[in-house]
């Protein structure tokens, strides 16, 4: 864990591949309570040339406080190639969790000498996919084409959709899962060259019972999902409007509140409209996935 204790030094270390720093002050009971978790995480990174980990005491570097406008503490920024592209202010575990592995494990992909070598990530709650604990034979969809695939959220593939809806903008999907999560945000990526397919409008509900059945003489199978009664029956849900500039490099992340997210055996999610504007344009989504903590 690296201190800063000037500008300069700050600005040296924002040019690298990933620097993630916490600002916080010796009289700030939150920084204290929240101190031991961002010391794990650094641990877990620290073999990394690629990621680094620091403090910032704002008492005593009051220049690099200001120069990053913090107003409380504490606060996690997160900078990469000399811009800050993130935040988290206050003393919230599983967002910084969430953020520290989402950036962390893109770190990764870009440079594969950010991978920790050979370090422990035991007894640290970091965020992530969670979606190998997608129940792929329970899945279901209504009004989905045959594109469309739970084993294509669960594994995505290079090419091709993971979602899309049968005609018109609408599309229903039922994602079980094998034990209780919490899930901190759904990760929606779409081609950016078919951009006006992606989604605009998306409720999102939890643990949804839904009644799979079997004729027995023809073998065709039903159940009761419908578009517009099933969210009803969730125990929670939450509703986006996604506009345009939100899908970053054809990537949006939509953030779950952790009040009604928690301890979650199922995800519906209905998406009403696209960014078209059009009720008969079909919806596509190339992959999906759902980011957060085993419950």
């Amino acid at each position: 864990m690296i201190e800063i204790n000037s500008l300069s030094q700050f600005n040296q270390l924002k040019s690298g591949s990933l620097l993630i720093v916490d600002f916080y002050a010796t009289w700030c009971g939150p920084c204290k309570v929240i101190s031991p978790t961002f010391q794990k995480f650094a641990s877990q990174h620290a073999a990394s040339p690629s990621i680094t980990f620091a403090q910032v005491d704002v008492d005593k570097a009051k220049d690099v406080s200001q120069a990053c406008g913090i107003t409380a503490m504490p606060t996690f920024q997160f900078y990469k190639a000399g811009k800050r592209i993130d935040e988290v202010k206050g003393a919230d575990v599983q967002q910084l969790g969430t953020k520290v592995s989402y950036y962390t494990t893109q770190c990764a992909k870009e440079s594969p000498a950010a991978t920790p070598a050979g370090g422990s990530t035991e007894g640290v709650t970091a965020a992530g996919s969670l979606r190998s604990l997608i129940d792929v034979k329970g899945g279901r969809f209504l009004s989905a084409s045959n594109l469309s695939s739970i084993q294509n959220i669960a594994s995505p593939p290079p090419a091709g959709f993971a979602i899309a809806s049968a005609s018109g903008a609408k599309v229903l999907v039922y994602i079980p899962f094998t034990q209780a999560i919490t899930p901190s945000y759904l990760e929606i990526k779409v081609n950016k060259n078919s951009l006006p397919n992606a989604p605009s409008r998306i409720h999102i509900g939890t643990n949804v019972a839904v009644k799979i059945s079997k004729d027995p003489e023809t073998g065709v199978e039903s159940n009761d999902l419908d578009m517009e009664g099933s969210l009803a029956k969730a125990e929670n849900t939450q509703a986006f409007n996604v506009f345009s500039d939100e899908y970053v490099d054809g990537l949006a992340e939509l953030k779950l509140k952790a009040s009604k997210f928690t301890g979650c055996k199922s995800l519906l999610i209905r998406i009403d409209a696209n960014l078209s504007g059009e009720e008969t344009k079909v919806t596509k989504i190339s992959a999906m996935d759902i980011v957060g903590l085993k419950a």
